[in-house]
């Protein structure tokens, strides 16, 4: 798989989701907006505004986004939800459903894509862990917060093309189930 990095953010979920979108400013319909159902799959919104699940709640998580040539390794981690996207523009924006301002930003080739949300540590928030670097009690920096690797965190691979299957495609109870067979 080749992965083509294009940018990692500090992002806060607020209301237990994260956005990948063409344009910030689309205004989600009722139709479009969380239900029951969409909620049990994991996304919500329209193939342009896509609105994520996470676990931990009004948490910053790190996520990463990458174009791909094909999907993760699912094998190699705890969630993966697939959502479908299309980005007319080419535009691609991640962020908080609370954001003015997209966290990342990157440029694709106009089209329909797979994105993939890739989960680790689901549930592990900052302050569980204690994300005061120290007895001080500075925050840390985004630097710091981006080699935290046992928080949740997202890695998004998108990938050209429709998907085959959308919505939660592996769901782990723990991050000790990875490498094992079945969806958890």
């Amino acid at each position: 798989m080749t992965d083509k990095f294009l940018g990692a953010a500090r992002i806060f979920a607020s209301h237990y989701q994260l956005v990948i979108c063409e344009d910030p400013r689309y205004i989600v319909s009722d139709a479009e907006n969380w239900s029951d159902d969409k909620i049990a799959r994991g996304y919500a919104g329209a193939s342009a505004f896509r609105m994520v699940r996470t676990e931990a709640h009004l948490n910053d998580h790190w996520v990463e986004l990458v174009a791909s040539n094909s999907p993760p390794d699912l094998e190699k981690w705890q969630r993966v939800t697939c959502v479908d996207f299309v980005t007319v523009s080419g535009n691609v924006h991640v962020m908080s459903v609370i954001d003015d301002e997209p966290s990342i930003s990157a440029t694709v080739e106009p089209g329909e894509y797979a994105v993939y949300f890739a989960a680790q540590n689901l549930g592990v928030d900052q302050l569980s862990l204690g994300e005061l670097k120290d007895k001080g009690g500075d925050e840390l920096t985004d630097e710091e917060f981006a080699l935290r690797k046992d928080f949740e965190w997202y890695r998004l691979f998108i990938v050209r093309g429709r998907p085959t299957q959308c919505g939660r495609i592996v769901d782990r109870q723990s991050p000790g189930d990875i490498g094992t067979t079945g969806n958890g």
